[in-house]
């Protein structure tokens, strides 16, 4: 750690954290689940069906963890 007579001309830093998402995309499930981006595409319309959701709704990564069967903590660590 710096003495305090060292930080005077230093300015501070702030780390930038890490934005937690909640939405979840076809490309976010491609990647989770290494099937094509097609695949994933049908994988978040499905999920969507089965949840009756309309076109304009996103899909959640919590919605895709139950439909799943994924733990969500395992799905936000993945998605940083």
């Amino acid at each position: 750690m710096y003495r305090d007579d060292e930080n005077i001309d230093k300015p501070f830093i702030k780390k930038k954290s890490a934005t937690s998402r909640i939405v979840i995309y076809p490309k976010d499930i491609q990647l989770l689940t290494g099937k094509s981006y097609r695949h994933a595409l049908y994988l978040n319309k499905e999920i969507r069906n089965y949840l009756h959701k309309k076109k304009h709704h996103l899909l959640t990564i919590y919605e895709f963890a139950d439909y799943t069967g994924i733990n969500p903590e395992i799905i936000k660590h993945h998605l940083k």
